[in-house]
């Protein structure tokens, strides 16, 4: 089993994150607010000093946040995901996100070697919280494959789709 990244425990973010854990994750997570660290630690993931230390220690980073000047933040940023990320690893975000956004993020993973795929979801916090998001991905197959794990574990199985390459998962 690979080891999860997570990088936006907000509203959305942190139930997912605690479905990987009940589902038997090994998470590393980074969250800025201290009663989100102390909640995620109790529950059994590891805090990480950055969104790159979460990418250094992890294989497949999840990551969630509000709009595309944050994904830009956390993924592209000084001492974000693609600083900690090496080859083969893999970024995975969840965050609703215009598609020339996911499409820019991918084209600077693979220049490092890292793959992407762009999974947004659907169901709101309540469909976070029970494990029951619709989960819309597009990237190459084998990428969006080796994420059906960490998918089942945050959303339906009949609810999860594969819709085309990077930035089709934005667009539906």
């Amino acid at each position: 089993m690979e080891k999860i990244g997570f990088v936006g425990l907000g509203i959305m973010g942190k139930p997912m994150c605690h479905n990987l854990l009940k589902a038997g994750f090994e998470v590393v997570f980074h969250a800025r607010r201290q009663e989100v660290v102390d909640e995620m630690t109790a529950a059994g993931a590891t805090p990480a000093s950055s969104s790159k230390a979460v990418a250094e220690a992890t294989d497949i980073i999840v990551t969630i946040v509000t709009a595309d000047a944050e994904v830009r933040e956390v993924i592209l940023g000084e001492g974000g995901v693609l600083e900690g990320a090496s080859q083969g690893k893999l970024v995975v975000d969840m965050s609703t996100i215009s598609p020339m956004t996911i499409r820019e993020v991918a084209e600077q993973a693979q220049k490092k070697g890292v793959s992407v795929v762009d999974a947004p979801v659907s169901g709101g916090d309540t469909g976070a919280i029970a494990g029951t998001l619709t989960i819309i991905a597009g990237g190459e197959k084998r990428d969006v494959e080796r994420c059906a794990g960490i998918f089942q574990a945050m959303g339906n199985e009949e609810n999860i789709f594969h819709v085309g390459a990077v930035g089709v998962g934005q667009t539906v």
